[in-house]
């Protein structure tokens, strides 16, 4: 499997959202204990920037190019992610519940430790990416394109799989109780025995 490639940062300058909302794009900028939600902006593009402590809850914040950026204990929830690209980005205790990400694409990202309940990952691709003790509880992966992506030990328990192949996808280590599925999606994934033994009901059989 290819390996992820990390965030490109060289260095970042502290910041105010107060001061950057005349702003096309946030540049090397850091932010700490701000509330996203409370400014207008017109920024098309984040790049090379930190947010620790963020608040970017119901904000909309769609077709931003997020490239090269570390996101620590920031609040997305209800956000709307619908068409965009995220490039080398890292979140690290993060909220999503959710959050809209309807046809948006993920290159190189990483996941840990998120909260991503209810989420929409509807027409998304992703690549290169890596979920890690992560929770994605009754979210819905629908007409995904999926790749070299590391799915450790996230809780997965009543996901949504539509028209979404898994071909050569590790989730040994996942939770996938209560998976709704279609058994064409689940062709060449990698499960578990105790997993093997969870999802045998989607094919119509029964275990005495």
């Amino acid at each position: 499997m290819k390996k992820r490639v990390k965030p490109k940062i060289k260095e970042t300058f502290p910041s105010k959202f107060e001061d950057m909302v005349e702003e096309e794009e946030l540049y090397q900028r850091s932010f700490e204990k701000e509330n996203y939600s409370d400014f207008s902006f017109c920024v098309s593009e984040w790049n090379e920037c930190l947010f620790k402590n963020v608040s970017f809850e119901d904000v909309n914040l769609k077709e931003i190019g997020i490239m090269d950026a570390v996101f620590c204990n920031c609040d997305f929830s209800n956000c709307n992610f619908e068409n965009q690209a995220f490039y080398r980005a890292e979140f690290y205790d993060c909220k999503f519940v959710g959050v809209n990400f309807f046809k948006t694409n993920f290159y190189d990202c990483l996941f840990q430790d998120c909260n991503l309940d209810y989420s929409n990952f509807s027409d998304c691709k992703t690549k290169t990416c890596e979920f890690t003790d992560c929770q994605a509880r009754e979210a819905r992966f629908h007409s995904n394109q999926i790749s070299q992506t590391e799915w450790n030990h996230c809780d997965f328990s009543n996901l949504e799989l539509i028209e979404t192949s898994m071909v050569g996808e590790d989730v040994s280590s996942c939770n996938l109780e209560g998976l709704r599925t279609d058994p064409r999606n689940l062709k060449g994934m990698i499960i578990s025995r105790e997993q093997a033994m969870d999802l045998i009901s989607l094919f119509g059989l029964i275990i005495r």
